[in-house]
C-alpha cells in the first residue's frame, strides 16, 4: 500500500509511484513484518473493546451468476486479500474462517463493527457476462454504515487463475491507498493529543497520496520524521522519509545531492532487501547520474513481484534516461494495463509523453501529456514537454495558456536551468541528443533563456 520530468527527472514521480506500492506487501518474506502485525493482532485481541486503527474484514464476494467455477474464483479472490492485507504492517484482520460465516448473509454494518471490533469492512461481489468476468469492490466505514470507496475490475474468464492474480493485485493495490487515506482522515479528525509513530507515519503517506508539489514534500518528510523520533525503526516512516529525500533531489531542491543520496540509501537498505518496492526505490536513487545501473534493480522488482505495475513504469523512464526511449513505452502501456486507475497515473501519462516527445513523435506526445495534466494540474513535468512539443510543431496558439500555468506552478523556469537539472542526470550521449531537441522546443516557443 504503501501511493519524470523528462526522463533524467521523471524518476520523482516513478518513486511516488514506487513507494505508493509500498503497502501492497502481501509477498513480503522479512519475518519482522509479519512479527508487527502479530504484535498489532496480540494488542488488538488484548483490548477488545478499541478497535485497532487499520482493523478490518474481507467479507466473501458474492457470486452474482450461481456458477461453481466463479465459486472457487471469488472465493480466492476473498482468501487472498484476507493474507494481503493481513500482511501489512500495524493492521488487524479478522481471519478468513470468520469471515466465512457471514457468506450470504445481510449484516448491520454498525453492529457488525462493534462485534468484531473494527472498523473497516471489504465486501464485493463477481458477475460473469459471456467471457467477461466483472467485480465490484467497495471499503464501507462500520462505525458510519456507509462506502468510502469503490471501484470495477474486469477481465477474461478464459483464463481465471490469471485473471484472480491481477484483480487481487490491483485490487490490493487500491484497498491499501484508500484504507490509509480514509483512516488518515479520521485521524485528524480524532486530533490525538499525543499521536504515535503509526500516526504521523500514515498521516505520512497521506500526503504521498496526494498532489504533489515542495510543501507536501517537506510537509511529509516531516512527519516521517517525527514518527521515527518515536520508533527509529519503523520500517514504513524509514522507506517514506526516504523516498522524500530522492522527490527532492530529482526535483532539483536538495542542498547537497552527495549527502542526500547518502542517507536515502542508508534508509533504503535497511528495509526490506527482498522486496520489489526495496529494488524500485533503490532504482530511482540511481537514475540520478547512472540510469544503466538502475535498470537491473527495476528488473529484480519485476522478478520479485510480477503483478507490480510500478516496476514495468519505473524501467520505462529509467530506459528513456539511459539513452532507449524507443523502448520506454511498452513497459509504461503494461503498468497502465496493470492498473488503469493507480494513484500514480499522471507520473505515467507523463512517462509516456517522455519517451514519445525524445523520438519526436509529437501527436503522441501532446495527447499522453494532456492527459498526465489532467490527472494532476500541479504536476509541473509535463507541461514542460508539452510547451516544447507545441513550439516544435509550430501550435504557437496553444503555447501561451500552457506556459502560464507552467510559470504559476514553477515561476522561475528557464530553458537553462532546465537544461542543467536535465544534464546533472545523465551523461549519456543519446539522451542528451534527444534533450537538446527538447530544448530547442523550448526556445521555439518563447521560454525566456535565463
Amino acid at each position: 500500500m504503501i501511493g519524470g520530468a523528462l526522463a533524467s527527472i521523471a524518476a520523482v514521480g516513478a518513486i511516488e509511484g514506487g513507494l505508493v506500492d509500498y503497502w501492497s506487501v502481501w509477498k513480503t518474506l522479512r519475518t519482522d513484518v509479519f512479527s508487527e502485525s502479530q504484535k498489532t493482532q496480540k494488542e488488538a485481541t488484548a483490548r477488545p473493546d478499541i478497535a485497532p486503527r487499520l482493523s478490518l474484514v474481507v467479507l466473501p464476494f458474492a457470486n452474482l451468476n450461481n456458477d461453481a467455477e466463479q465459486d472457487y474464483f471469488a472465493d480466492g479472490i476473498t482468501t487472498d486479500l484476507t493474507t494481503g492485507l493481513a500482511q501489512m504492517l500495524d493492521t488487524f484482520v479478522i481471519g478468513r474462517g470468520t469471515a466465512f460465516t457471514y457468506r450470504n448473509k445481510q449484516v448491520d454494518l454498525k453492529t457488525f463493527g462493534k462485534d468484531l471490533g473494527i472498523r473497516w469492512a471489504v465486501q464485493g461481489a463477481v458477475q460473469r457476462a459471456g467471457d467477461r468476468v466483472r467485480m465490484n469492490v467497495s471499503l464501507a466505514d462500520l462505525s458510519a454504515s456507509r462506502d468510502v470507496w469503490s471501484d470495477r475490475f474486469d477481465g477474461d474468464r478464459m483464463n481465471l487463475a490469471a485473471l484472480q492474480d491481477q484483480v487481487t493485485a490491483r485490487l490490493a493495490r487500491s484497498l491499501n491507498v484508500e484504507l490509509i487515506q480514509a483512516e488518515s482522515r479520521r485521524s485528524l479528525m480524532d486530533q490525538p493529543a499525543n499521536p504515535d509513530a503509526v500516526d504521523f507515519t500514515m498521516r505520512g503517506w497521506a500526503k504521498v497520496y496526494g498532489p504533489q508539489g515542495k510543501v507536501t514534500i517537506t510537509e511529509a518528510k516531516d512527519l516521517f520524521e517525527a514518527a521515527l523520533h518515536l520508533d527509529p525503526d519503523h520500517i514504513d516512516a524509514m522507506l517514506g522519509k526516504a523516498w522524500r529525500i530522492a522527490n527532492g533531489i530529482l526535483s532539483g531542491w536538495s542542498t547537497s545531492v552527495t549527502e542526500d543520496k547518502k542517507i536515502a540509501t542508508s534508509l533504503i537498505d535497511q528495509v526490506i532487501s527482498t522486496s520489489a518496492n526495496a529494488h524500485i526505490t533503490k532504482g530511482n536513487i540511481l537514475l540520478y547520474r547512472d540510469p544503466e545501473a538502475a535498470l537491473p534493480e527495476f528488473d529484480a522488482a519485476s522478478e520479485a513481484d510480477p503483478n507490480s505495475p510500478i516496476a514495468d513504469a519505473t524501467k520505462g523512464i529509467a530506459l528513456v534516461t539511459a539513452g532507449r526511449a524507443h523502448e520506454s513505452p511498452r513497459p509504461v502501456q503494461i503498468a497502465l494495463r496493470l492498473s488503469p486507475k493507480d494513484p500514480a497515473r499522471s507520473t505515467w501519462h507523463f512517462f509516456l509523453c517522455h519517451a514519445h516527445v525524445h523520438v519526436q513523435q509529437y501527436k503522441e506526445a501532446i495527447e499522453e501529456c494532456r492527459r498526465s495534466i489532467n490527472l494532476n494540474k500541479l504536476y509541473w513535468m509535463p507541461y514542460v514537454d508539452l510547451v516544447s512539443a507545441y513550439g516544435a510543431t509550430g501550435q504557437l496558439e496553444m503555447i501561451p495558456q500552457m506556459t502560464a500555468e507552467l510559470d504559476a506552478i514553477l515561476p522561475d523556469f528557464t530553458v537553462q536551468w532546465f537544461r542543467q537539472i536535465g544534464y546533472a542526470r545523465s551523461s549519456n550521449a543519446q539522451f542528451r541528443r534527444e534533450y537538446d531537441n527538447i530544448l530547442d522546443g523550448l526556445r521555439k516557443a518563447g521560454v525566456r533563456e535565463q
